[in-house]
């Protein structure tokens, strides 16, 4: 009986020191988290940001946070202007190095959360060569997305939700995009009005033998409502890439007299079936 309890005993004292060890790593670690220099870890990555973009980036008060469920660091009050002098101000930034095997090429990949009064966004960033940008747009404001840069004709106010999966290429962009806009306008010079939107919803594929394949296009307004798919192909400019569009809508009476008079055929309960071929610039509609 007294070798078990001296047993038991020697056990006991084992798991206490293994306990005290395991407190003390802890508590180093702890310490080392605390004591790290997360301010110099931002700035080196603004830097890096800047020098592969163009833009300047201004942080404010840095420190450890959860970005994307794992620990890296966060910055408030960040202003960003952008190579163009477009500034743009976040509320929030957070990131941290991103397990990728682009890494060993010696591309950085970063995990990123970003909140703004313009929307949000949460994803992974890749530089180099070919950067991209692989997650999702939250309530992100439709304007701040660089629709004249590219050469887009058509202009879209309201807010939106995307899941997109992207890469930059010297052709053009490439990869997937789906997407849920809301409460919004579309402007065009060939629309005989503003078309107001309750939901526009979309699933594209960028790149390949075109700009992009419209797998599906479906819009819901009180002036009209319908779906639309088919292709704009490539050209050295967005604006002068040839469509190959299949659209189907109902349109409103208040809208069905102008259509009429740029030779458009509407049956009689409202719908249309059209063909639209030209351009972004310059469409036709048969």
């Amino acid at each position: 009986m007294a070798e078990l309890a001296a047993e038991a005993n020697g056990g006991l004292s084992g798991r206490r020191v293994a306990a005290v060890a395991l407190a003390g790593v802890a508590l180093t670690g702890f310490l080392m988290v605390l004591r790290f220099p997360y301010d110099r870890l931002a700035m080196f990555l603004a830097q890096r940001v800047e020098q592969r973009t163009g833009a300047r980036v201004s942080l404010g008060p840095v420190s450890l946070a959860l970005v994307r469920w794992a620990p890296g660091i966060a910055a408030t009050g960040v202003q960003i202007t952008q190579s163009d002098g477009t500034p743009l101000d976040l509320d929030r930034l957070g990131v941290r190095p991103a397990l990728a095997f682009a890494w060993l090429a010696g591309n950085p990949v970063i995990a990123t959360e970003v909140e703004s009064a313009r929307g949000g966004a949460s994803g992974v960033v890749t530089f180099g060569s070919a950067p991209g940008f692989s997650g999702s747009l939250i309530d992100f404001d439709l304007e701040q997305l660089p629709q004249q840069r590219i050469g887009a004709p058509l202009r879209m106010k309201g807010r939106i939700d995307a899941d997109l999966d992207v890469t930059l290429r010297e052709a053009g962009p490439e990869g997937d995009v789906d997407f849920e806009a809301r409460d919004g306008i579309l402007t065009h010079p060939n629309l005989p009005l503003p078309m107001p939107f309750q939901k526009l919803d979309g699933e594209l594929e960028l790149g390949g033998q075109g700009w992009a394949n419209i797998r599906k296009l479906e819009l819901t307004s009180p002036l009209a409502s319908g779906h639309a798919s088919g292709t704009i192909g490539r050209a050295p400019e967005f604006a002068s890439a040839p469509l190959a569009l299949e659209i189907e809508l109902t349109v409103s009476g208040a809208v069905q007299g102008s259509l009429r008079s740029q030779g458009v055929a509407i049956g009689n309960d409202g719908r249309i079936h059209a063909k639209v071929s030209g351009t972004p610039a310059r469409p036709v509609v048969r």
